[in-house]
């Protein structure tokens, strides 16, 4: 019995080992892009129905100017890279799409950056 029990073990840990090694390290790193997208006054509705489009959680993320003249929708979305945030966007607006990759700074950096260490 106590055979059976480390014969089992040895297989159960040498699949993992085999599992683990076949994985493809993937990059889960995202960064912040600030998007703007713009229509005109005629396009308004469609573009706001094709973000609607998207889902609620998603339209959730964009404000508008509409209201007060400027056809223009502001986010701040997180993705991989600029090309990876353009596909979350409507077809109609990712070809006139500005996007923007943006950073926080803390303290400490702003400090390294003065004295030349970053």
């Amino acid at each position: 019995m106590k055979t059976l029990k480390v014969f089992s073990t040895l297989v159960l840990l040498s699949l993992c080992l085999v599992s683990f090694g076949q994985t493809t390290p993937v990059s889960t790193k995202t960064n912040v892009y600030f998007v703007q997208t713009t229509h005109t006054p005629e396009q308004c509705l469609k573009s706001l129905d094709d973000l609607k489009g998207k889902g609620d959680a998603y339209l959730s993320k964009f404000e508008f100017g509409c209201m007060s003249g400027d056809h223009t929708g502001y986010a701040f979305l997180t993705g991989k890279s600029e090309a990876d945030v353009r596909q979350m966007l409507p077809n109609d607006a990712q070809a006139t799409a500005k996007i923007q990759k943006v950073d926080k700074f803390t303290p400490d950096q702003i400090d390294k950056l003065h004295k030349g260490k970053m």
